[in-house]
């Protein structure tokens, strides 16, 4: 299984996509089609403000060839956290 992005602990680290119209929208829709295939103790923090999102999840899913969570969801939903290339092409495919 490939990671769909890369690591990241802090603002510092976070990679971020200038979005063309519809590839974030997009993205996202193909990172929610898929059900959940392991949930982690807890919850899981911001990387830009630090906050803790209690009430979310940590969720863990993959599509036969990537992987990701509910909080790189949450990160391309409100920072516009970039996926590698091979992960959106794949998602703006099966849009």
């Amino acid at each position: 299984m490939t990671d769909a992005f890369t690591d990241y602990e802090s603002k510092g680290d976070l990679v971020t996509r200038n979005y063309k119209p519809g590839e974030k929208e997009a993205l996202l829709s193909y990172m929610r089609s898929f059900r959940y295939d392991a949930v982690a103790a807890g919850f899981f923090d911001d990387a830009v403000t630090g906050e803790m999102k209690i009430g979310i999840s940590y969720l863990a899913f993959d599509d036969g060839t990537f992987s990701w969570t509910s909080r790189d969801t949450y990160h391309v939903e409100h920072y516009d956290l970039a996926p590698c290339e091979e992960f959106l092409a794949r998602a703006m495919a099966s849009a």
